[in-house]
């Protein structure tokens, strides 16, 4: 059941609607909800918030932090995530680095989780096609993982976003390994001169032998800096969240 909660609060308003966004002076401040229905046992609620900044060195240059916060009480399991990014950007693409760190309390085991990888995105008229690679590891657990994310972008207007994306890794876990994937997609509205936005996202999660994991989720989020979510997908935070690979190691 813990690994269960762990995905979806990693993928609650963190996964195929991106997650904290960010320009040269912006930032947004978010809450999530999801809904847990994993394929073998009880359904749950998680409650999460998120954010994120930005930080200018000058020309294309640029530190992205974010961080989020989720809770479920039924599993008696929280999550604390944050990263840091250092980006090049200019009008036709985006690419750079990343590291993480997540701390996973389930009622007693605590365990922590790094990564770190790389990520490029490629900005087309009305769409963008993002990638990232990732490795992360679970010393506490005894598990590590790899893996490659993508997500496609098509904004039907500055403010209407539709994304979907795919997710693969492979676990090692000491007793052995296997492979994990995810599947999703999401849409967020940014209502018409506000910087209120709302989402709705679905994923599937699996893990190498696990029975897997359907999230549903809805999002609130308050934009400071960008003037639509095209905008923010251009000169904010343009690839989504670092902790994918994260819902594989729980």
């Amino acid at each position: 059941m813990k690994k269960y909660v762990v995905s979806a609060s990693l993928l609650a308003g963190l996964s195929m609607v991106s997650g904290a966004a960010f320009a040269q002076t912006s930032g947004t401040i978010g809450a999530n909800i999801a809904h847990v229905d994993p394929d073998n046992g009880d359904n749950s609620q998680t409650y999460g918030i998120n954010g994120g900044a930005s930080i200018s060195l000058g020309g294309n240059l640029a530190v992205l932090v974010e961080g989020a916060y989720s809770t479920n009480d039924d599993a008696d399991v929280d999550t604390l995530s944050g990263a840091a990014h250092l980006i090049s950007r200019d009008a036709t693409q985006a690419f750079g680095g990343f590291v993480g760190l997540a701390n996973v309390d389930g009622g007693g085991a605590d365990a922590d989780v790094w990564s770190i990888g790389g990520e490029y995105a490629k900005f087309f008229d009305t769409s963008t096609l993002a990638f990232t690679a990732a490795y992360a590891s679970a010393d506490d657990t005894d598990v590590d993982a790899w893996g490659l994310q993508g997500e496609y972008r098509v904004f039907l207007d500055d403010n209407t976003r539709f994304d979907i994306g795919l997710g693969w890794a492979n676990i090692d876990t000491g007793f052995g390994e296997g492979d994990g994937f995810q599947i999703g997609s999401g849409v967020e509205y940014r209502f018409e001169g506000s910087p209120i936005s709302i989402g709705g996202n679905v994923s599937y999660v699996e893990v190498a032998d696990s029975d897997g994991v359907m999230v549903v989720g809805g999002t609130l989020r308050f934009d400071f800096g960008n003037d639509s979510l095209k905008a923010r997908d251009r000169t904010g935070n343009t690839f989504g969240s670092v902790n994918g690979l994260l819902s594989f190691l729980n």
